[in-house]
């Protein structure tokens, strides 16, 4: 069983996290079900040699609406963060 830890800011803010599928990055992960739960952005996946111990470096948003809204192709055809 692999453990998931979710880094913020160099802070490890939530641990043991069971996930269906192993992230990638630009996926977006959330522990609970619900529109109004924290999501998360993933930007890195770090591995460690010979452990079950995989940290997932994320940027985390409130809820799932302000991450629809800031992360371009989460369901966002509006191009609201274009590339400038």
């Amino acid at each position: 069983m692999v453990q998931y830890n979710l880094i913020v800011a160099s802070a490890r803010v939530e641990t043991d996290i069971q996930l269906p599928l192993p992230p990638q990055r630009g996926d977006i992960i959330s522990i609970s079900t619900g529109v109004s739960t924290p999501h998360y952005l993933v930007h890195r996946v770090e591995f460690f040699a010979n452990s079950d111990i995989v940290n997932l470096h994320v940027q985390r948003f409130p809820d799932q609406l302000s991450a629809k809204l800031a992360i371009e192709g989460f369901r966002n055809t509006r191009n609201y963060l274009g590339n400038e």
